[in-house]
């Protein structure tokens, strides 16, 4: 049991990570990115290169990665998604659907579909704590993960640029009152979004091989999170990743594997027919 809370901790963590970033966007913007898997796998691919063919050291493979990450962000922001912005959820959804299928195409026919080993950019020597083994990779996934969403919550709380952008969802017309650009703002929530994930992609590269279709199931997984914490809750987005995969590894070890990944639409059921918020969603009130 213990043996298994730590794997489930561990792979949570990756759909955790995933998640904050998902929510991030919305949150902000209030768009659904479903291209978000897609640019975490193209990033992953790009340290593969980075390491497999120009030789870096791993620390500047997982830095370029984010960084790229980032920077296929804001393309995707000013380039595809801006543009539609008019056209509502529908629009914007439809853009991101493309981009899933563009980017999944596009890494296919660049990188080919052999799946690859990526290297481990931790030891992954086992600890032991109470009796219980827990390899040094995963136990540094989830100190990554957890220094992740607080660094961003921190950000987003502690600073002038993070205040302003919590300040959006709250009211849009009153930020562009006081003089916010919304669309610089927009920018940058798809810039730091699309860096977390590209961080997802990276710690979950070493454990499940790399390959093009590496982020579907962690995808459909990090929204499932999302959903159960509250797509407007970075920490219900977090929370929600690990209590799935605390789910999923307990599920698998006393009933069965083949249910594994099917309790993320399990959970969107369950979740929107008792909880439509989530966990730690909030009811906006609005003034009719």
């Amino acid at each position: 049991m213990e043996q298994a809370i730590i794997n489930g901790l561990s792979e949570g963590s990756v759909y955790a990570v995933l998640a904050v970033g998902l929510v991030f966007i919305h949150k902000i913007t209030e768009v659904a990115n479903f291209a978000q898997g897609e640019i975490a796998m193209v990033a992953t691919f790009v340290g593969f290169s980075l390491s497999e063919r120009l030789g870096l050291p791993l620390a500047l493979v997982f830095i370029g990665s984010i960084v790229f990450g980032g920077v296929m962000g804001y393309a995707v922001e000013r380039c595809a998604v801006r543009p539609v912005l008019a056209s509502g959820v529908l629009g914007t959804t439809v853009v991101t659907l493309g981009l899933y299928f563009f980017l999944h195409g596009a890494t296919a026919a660049i990188w080919g579909p052999e799946v690859r080993t990526f290297p481990s950019f931790f030891d992954q020597a086992p600890i032991s704590v109470s009796g219980v083994l827990v390899s040094k990779q995963h136990a540094s996934i989830m100190a990554v993960s957890l220094l992740t969403a607080l660094g961003l919550s921190a950000f987003l709380r502690f600073t002038d640029l993070g205040l302003a952008m919590r300040a959006v969802p709250q009211n849009r017309i009153g930020a562009r009152i006081i003089g916010l650009n919304l669309k610089h703002l927009y920018t940058l929530t798809w810039v730091l979004g699309s860096a977390i994930s590209a961080m997802a992609g990276l710690l979950l590269a070493p454990v499940m091989f790399l390959n093009t279709n590496m982020m579907l199931a962690p995808l459909i997984k990090a929204f499932a999170a999302a959903v159960l914490g509250g797509l407007d809750s970075l920490l219900g987005a977090f929370i929600g990743g690990l209590l799935l995969g605390l789910i999923e590894n307990i599920v698998v070890m006393y009933i069965s594997s083949y249910l594994k990944d099917s309790l993320a639409f399990v959970f969107i059921l369950v979740v929107l027919l008792v909880q439509p918020r989530g966990l730690f969603g909030t009811v906006r009130k609005e003034n009719v």
